[in-house]
């Protein structure tokens, strides 16, 4: 994966709650789905550690740079 795609990925978790919410249950299929081709080092790479702390950020930015977010499943609560 080049340096661009692991960027838009970053941002693209930080940015899209329903698909960091996806990204959280199985990162390797939401990646597949969404057309981030990452080798299984690059998906080892991403640890749960790393998804949490980019909840913690995501929760903190300003709703105006976020894409709308499609309703989450019911019971969904960002991790603090």
């Amino acid at each position: 994966m080049s340096q661009e795609m692991v960027e838009k990925l970053l941002g693209r978790l930080l940015t899209d709650d329903h698909f960091r919410y996806r990204a959280i249950q199985s990162l390797s299929e939401s990646c597949r789905e969404e057309g981030f081709l990452l080798s299984r080092e690059e998906l080892e790479s991403i640890r749960e550690e790393d998804l949490v702390l980019l909840e913690w950020l995501a929760i903190r930015l300003d709703k105006n740079i976020k894409r709308f977010s499609r309703q989450l499943p019911d019971g969904y609560v960002p991790s603090t």
